[in-house]
């Protein structure tokens, strides 16, 4: 049997791929509370990436939440890696994601969250391995 050695340490990020997205974005929601009434979600989502799913542009990232029963006690905090639907908008500001609205799962509760935008400046990364990864610059 031949043994093949793997690489050791750390991989080196693709240096075409900066992280300007993972600033968080606020997001705001609502969710059935575990008392029958309407409860709030607080909470924020780090974006990961853009991919082409279906031909259609989606947000993969992690959301954040700290839910509110109805009479403001803590439910929780929980979150959740998810795919979301987005618009892409390139302006002379920059570029600017639109996500949602959304329902995503936090603590077992479905919660309902309200379309926010994040503003990702002038360019995004590029992944050349991976065409389906990121949506490239000439959006």
């Amino acid at each position: 049997m031949v043994a093949t050695p793997r690489a050791r340490g750390r991989r080196r990020a693709n240096p075409d791929f900066a992280h300007p997205q993972n600033r968080p974005a606020a997001t705001r929601g609502t969710f059935r509370a575990p008392n029958g009434r309407l409860g709030t979600m607080s909470g924020s989502m780090r974006l990961h990436r853009l991919a082409l799913v279906s031909g259609r542009v989606r947000a993969v990232g992690v959301f954040t939440g700290e839910l509110f029963d109805s009479d403001g006690s803590s439910v929780g905090v929980g979150s959740r890696r998810t795919v979301a639907p987005a618009d892409v908008v390139r302006s002379a500001a920059g570029i600017s994601v639109t996500v949602g609205p959304l329902d995503v799962d936090l603590l077992g509760l479905a919660v309902s969250v309200e379309e926010f935008t994040l503003e990702l400046g002038t360019t995004l990364p590029v992944v050349r391995d991976d065409p389906d990864r990121l949506v490239d610059r000439a959006i």
